[in-house]
């Protein structure tokens, strides 16, 4: 509609520009036969008819006194015309005037000479309906363009949508057919690289999903174990000593002591188990304070540094500065006690263990570092996973349950923070891990 009406408009202004060049150009030969009734009646006569016949509308010569010379009606011809807008164009107030009548417009121009002296008027009335007409002509067009548009258009979306739902109902039946329990990826073959990335995306979080599901059952079997070896071992203990009569003492006392440290074992796995369970939940559990990182280090160090002596291990602390911390102090002091602990546990006789803290405008940072065994590139990506053991055989010569480093890490990550190791069998094995100083939800 507003496209039509622009046309219209831009139509009626040419139409209207057209007849005031032809008015001026009657009007200037009007002027050269200085309004004589026989130059009218001439060839300029027939010219000013044949002119109103085109237009379908009526022109009237008009002198300075205001009256009516030409006529194309002739029912107004040597009568007088005297109204305002035709006073103010003789009289120079104004150079044109148009107005529009219903389908007609009236066009009022001056007869002047080239000083622009107005030595009459020309009244043009001009009919409208051939622009209407062709108005009609093109919006009956138009509406014919926009049905066959549609029509084209609802066709496509059709189209379209038909290949869309083809390959939405693809993707939902491979999607039921994997929740009865056919876990397989979903395969592409499409030819919209939306459908190809939906089904990668799928795909990974569907090999996420069976990952989880390997280590939830890994996991299940790997407590199974542990829980059963201590019980295990109890089990073999006491058969032993039922099997025989008049059991000596001293026998007693020892397969008694091998049993108590069976059960404190298995007592030491249950409350790992436990811990993890909690650290598992969400870290609205927290217990969020602001504590003294420097003081809550050297206490855990004042407690290993009698362990670390037995075997000669040299536990050295460096701090850079003061660290307040807003930190859970239960479960960061249980996953840097376990990372100290490890570095005493898993060093050589004589060895040494570094910690050391640092903090900047946003995180704090407590580095371990020991020279004891290291660990086998191959097993850095595995150590902070439930039951993980490096060599199974020392871990649990050293009383170690395989969930001290899941522990650590799930504390950390409660906390926002990050845990990196750094290691070369026989050389070592650095700890680094950074929490930031504020806690943020």
């Amino acid at each position: 509609m507003l496209l039509q009406h622009s046309y219209n408009d831009r139509m009626v202004k040419q139409k209207l520009t057209l007849v005031q060049n032809q008015c001026s150009i009657l009007g200037n030969q009007i002027l050269v036969n200085q309004f004589t009734m026989d130059a009218l009646r001439s060839n300029l006569n027939v010219q000013i008819d044949q002119l109103a016949n085109v237009w379908e509308g009526r022109i009237l010569v008009i002198d300075s006194n205001y009256k009516i010379l030409k006529d194309t009606y002739t029912i107004d011809q040597n009568n007088y015309i005297v109204y305002d807008e035709a006073v103010k164009v003789m009289r120079g107030e104004i150079d044109k005037s148009v107005r529009m009548v219903d389908d007609y417009a009236e066009v009022i121009i001056p007869i002047a000479t080239a000083d622009k002296v107005v030595n009459g008027i020309m009244i043009a009335t001009v009919s409208l309906r051939d622009i209407e007409d062709t108005n009609e002509y093109m919006s009956g067009q138009m509406n014919i363009i926009i049905i066959i548009f549609m029509m084209l258009s609802i066709m496509a979306a059709y189209i379209l949508g038909r290949i869309t739902v083809s390959g939405v109902g693809r993707l939902n039946r491979q999607i039921k057919i994997m929740s009865e329990g056919h876990i397989e990826p979903l395969s592409g073959g499409s030819r919209y690289q939306e459908y190809a990335e939906l089904t990668d995306s799928f795909n990974v979080l569907l090999n996420k999903m069976q990952m989880l599901e390997d280590s939830r059952q890994e996991f299940v079997s790997n407590v199974s174990h542990e829980l059963k070896t201590p019980i295990t071992s109890m089990k073999v203990l006491a058969d032993s000593l039922l099997m025989q009569e008049e059991v000596p003492v001293e026998m007693y006392r020892e397969f008694m002591s091998d049993m108590v440290e069976e059960i404190d074992r298995e007592s030491k796995i249950i409350n790992d188990l436990l811990t993890l369970v909690k650290m598992d939940k969400k870290s609205s559990a927290l217990n969020i304070a602001p504590v003294n990182i420097n003081a809550l280090l050297e206490l855990l160090l004042k407690r290993i540094k009698p362990i670390a002596a037995k075997r000669n291990i040299e536990v050295v602390f460096e701090s850079f500065r003061e660290v307040i911390g807003e930190i859970d102090e239960v479960k960061l002091t249980l996953a840097f006690s376990n990372l100290i602990e490890n570095a005493v546990k898993y060093n050589n006789d004589g060895g040494s263990v570094y910690v050391s803290l640092n903090a900047d405008h946003k995180f704090f940072y407590v580095k371990v570092q020991d020279t004891g065994v290291g660990i086998p590139e191959d097993s850095q990506s595995q150590v902070f996973e439930r039951f993980y053991r490096v060599d199974k055989a020392r871990s649990r010569d050293t009383g170690g349950t395989g969930l001290g480093l899941a522990i650590t890490r799930n504390a950390i990550l409660m906390h926002k923070g990050a845990i990196k190791l750094y290691s070369v069998p026989g050389e070592g094995t650095t700890f680094t891990v950074r929490i930031p100083l504020k806690y943020v939800m």
